[in-house]
């Protein structure tokens, strides 16, 4: 099963242009090998009415942070907070688009223009936005947006597949180039690459420390690379597991690194300077992504159950799950301390209430409606605010976006297939499978 989940991870975004045909060559022999038994698991067809309905899973134990599901039309897929409280969602799908919501707004006020198919996003420190988007010829490009532009300026071209896009604490711009096996760097305010520098095979995801350390996540290997702050080359390697199939990545304010292993369905920690994993936290089924509070909290969300662990500072188990809306992915941690998760298969976010707050979405004025009663019984701890900031509420709540209509149009590789074989084997059905997303 491992070698069929890396061609499929190999293979990137597909396209109607064919873009990805050369990755897909790679992965033909394997792909057969492991046709018989997982083969129908990840045929693209459009989500069913059952796929797309926001549903929330049981969960064992009880929710004390106070969380809402809020119904998305467009294909949510990539979120980002920038400094100045905006938020930024892309739009999965052949127009693109980037919905921008403002401090207390919940319906987006604007639209930025941008190539096909926006996936990961990117604020730097100064503002600016980068996006991961694709041409019309299936070209994968680094859209730049500067503040407040209503299009994307400038374009960096990357290599096929999926890349994933995290800012530096310098204002640098990293991605993850995998079918290369390198991360690439964009100094602050440029739209060229300065340097690459090589990682291991895979690697997905990148996370930035606060002095700069670079920590990429090598899906194949098993393995997370450390490369030093401004460094051209890695320092050392540190094995997560061979057979974990490591994603998501985050460093806490501490330096703590915390990984999400898919296939384990627990986090990895490691320690500030150290070279092995000091321990394992279990969290839900298939965790694939993983985002630090200012404070310390950790979240990380888990694709197959649809619920989101929490992890308090130090602590060696998840204190609370929350549940979300269908397949959450992609999350932001906002300057109020609430955390926006992204809700692919149902086409929906998740706010997380900041400790103390009320439910996200209470007190609006705009007809904004959420599509699940707020959840929990509050006064749980929760996340202090962003270092990256986000969008701010007032003292009626956190006020969450919701988004215009849309709908997905291709398959994005990576993670996706091996979340949706494993939902399916969870769920015990045997229709094809929604829509996946990286």
């Amino acid at each position: 099963m491992n070698n069929f989940l890396m061609h499929r991870a190999a293979c990137g975004p597909r396209d109607p242009g064919g873009n990805a045909k050369t990755l897909l060559r790679a992965g033909v022999a394997l792909l057969a090998a492991a046709g018989l038994l997982l083969g129908p698991a990840v045929v693209a067809v459009p989500a069913s009415a059952e796929d797309a309905t926001v549903t929330g899973p049981t969960v064992t134990d009880p929710t004390v942070t106070d969380s809402t599901v809020i119904d998305a039309g467009i294909q949510p897929l990539g979120v980002a907070a920038a400094p100045d409280g905006t938020l930024y969602v892309s739009d999965y799908h052949w127009a693109g688009g980037i919905s921008v919501f403002q401090p207390g707004e919940t319906r987006a006020s604007r639209t930025i223009k941008v190539g096909g198919l926006p996936s990961s996003l990117a604020v730097t420190t100064d503002g600016t936005l980068y996006v991961l988007q694709s041409t019309e010829s299936g070209q994968a490009q680094i859209g730049v947006v500067a503040p407040g532009a209503a299009e994307a300026g400038f374009a960096i071209a990357v290599s096929p597949g999926a890349h994933w896009l995290a800012a530096g604490p310098d204002g640098s711009l990293y991605a993850t180039n995998p079918a290369e096996g390198t991360v690439s760097v964009v100094p602050p305010g440029a739209v060229w690459t300065q340097r690459s520098i090589l990682a291991g095979p895979y690697p997905v995801e990148v996370a930035l420390a606060k002095d700069g350390t670079a920590y990429a996540t090598n899906e194949y290997e098993g393995t997370v690379t450390v490369v030093p702050a401004g460094s051209p080359s890695p320092s050392h390697t540190i094995t997560v597991g061979a057979k974990d199939h490591p994603h998501g990545i985050a460093a806490a304010p501490d330096g703590t690194v915390y990984v999400a292993n898919i296939l384990r369905n627990d986090v990895a920690v490691i320690e500030s300077g150290g070279t092995t994993v000091a321990r394992r936290i279990p969290v839900g089924g298939a965790p694939q992504e993983v985002v630090a509070a200012p404070d310390g909290t950790i979240y990380v969300t888990n694709s197959a159950d649809n619920t989101v662990s929490v992890i308090p500072p130090g602590a060696t188990a998840a204190a609370e799950t929350i549940p979300t809306g269908e397949d959450p992915g992609r999350m932001a941690v906002r300057a109020d301390g609430s955390v926006v998760v992204v809700n692919r298969g149902g086409r929906s976010l998740t706010v997380i209430a900041a400790a103390g707050a009320p439910a996200p979405g209470a007190g609006t004025s705009d007809g904004g409606e959420a599509s699940a009663e707020s959840r929990g019984s509050g006064g749980g701890a929760s996340a202090g605010g962003s270092s990256a900031g986000g969008a701010t509420g007032g003292a009626s709540g956190p006020g969450l976006p919701a988004i215009a209509a849309g709908a997905a149009a291709l398959l994005l590789g990576g993670a996706g297939a091996l979340i949706v074989v494993l939902r399916r084997r969870r769920q015990g059905r045997a229709e094809s499978p929604a829509w996946t997303f990286n």
